[in-house]
């Protein structure tokens, strides 16, 4: 009896034992046979490089081999504008950076000067527009905290009258810096700004016109706000509020109390009426008296006279 137990014990733990053996294989066959088919779906990738910055770099920073590199990069997937080597980008000359560019970011032409020619801010001007320089102060300026790259509004202010003449305008430089990466602040005199050529225009009659003056904008935001002109008139509108409340006609007290005639037959009589919520708003005009009532005489002959008392002289 004891040896039957013992065999199908051993039985058990073999079939058991070839079950997880089996099924482990099975799974292992089946993954390996699912990613072969995934490579094979996969399409192939050729790999190649990508120049990219091996330092910060500034406006007008000089680019030389050692502060570029190449890391690896799918060669169908260069982005447009981008240098595969370091030798196409040095092929044609020296490049000059005109964008400020991070460590490991990629270099591409439209952040850069052409072969052999210097960083100059005309390469900064969109197509199309046109720079020009403002004269500003540390008020007008708003106070050296507008840099390179940062887009304002324009207040043109002349003798009575303030107004918005341009919005989103875009900051060139300030003086002679043009490093958007710059974080010092400035006290300017000028600052150069892009615009378009009729609204340079604008911006160079109303230096002859009135004071110009930067309004600073929310970085990132794009959106046109509506602005009316600013007059004297406007800002006295809070003041004259407050007079025409002043000159208002004060309302007449309320009336505590109200005055009521009661009439009994003839009688006419006069009461005093608290006023309560609810109750009359104005005073009850008195009511005339009635007439004496009129006797009507019957003959017109004199009526007879008294009898006079004894004593009392005629």
């Amino acid at each position: 009896m004891r040896v039957n137990f013992k065999v199908m014990i051993l039985l058990a733990i073999a079939c058991g034992g070839g079950a997880v053996w089996a099924g482990s294989r099975w799974l292992d066959n089946a993954s390996a046979a699912r990613l072969r088919e995934l490579e094979a779906s996969r399409p192939s990738v050729t790999l190649g490089t990508l120049v990219v910055a091996a330092e910060p770099l500034r406006f007008g920073a000089p680019l030389s081999r050692r502060s570029v590199r190449e890391i690896p990069w799918a060669d169908s997937e260069l982005p447009p504008g981008a240098f595969a080597t370091a030798d196409d980008l040095f092929k044609d000359g020296d490049r000059t950076v005109l964008y400020p560019l991070e460590q490991g970011e990629p270099l591409f032409a439209s952040k850069l000067t052409g072969p052999g020619e210097r960083a100059a801010l005309s390469r900064l001007i969109s197509d199309g527009n046109r720079a020009v320089t403002l004269r500003v102060n540390d008020v007008a300026g708003v106070g050296g905290l507008v840099l390179p790259g940062d887009r304002v509004d324009v207040v043109l202010t002349t003798t009575d009258v303030a107004e918005v003449i341009l919005q989103d305008v875009r900051i060139l430089s300030i003086d002679q810096m043009a490093d958007e990466k710059s974080t010092e602040a400035v006290v300017a005199h000028t600052v150069t700004v892009e615009a378009s050529p009729e609204a340079a225009q604008k911006l160079v009659l109303a230096q002859s016109v009135g004071s110009l003056s930067l309004v600073l904008r929310k970085a990132g935001e794009v959106r046109a706000a509506a602005f009316r002109p600013i007059g004297v008139a406007d800002l006295t509108t809070a003041r004259k509020t407050e007079n025409a409340k002043a000159e208002a006609p004060t309302a007449p007290p309320p009336i505590t109390d109200a005055t009521v005639w009661v009439r009994r037959a003839t009688e006419l009589t006069q009461y005093s009426v608290p006023v309560k919520d609810g109750g009359p708003t104005r005073r009850v005009m008195p009511i005339e008296a009635p007439a004496a009532p009129v006797v009507p005489v019957a003959d017109a002959s004199p009526a007879p006279a008294a009898p006079t008392a004894a004593g009392v002289p005629q």
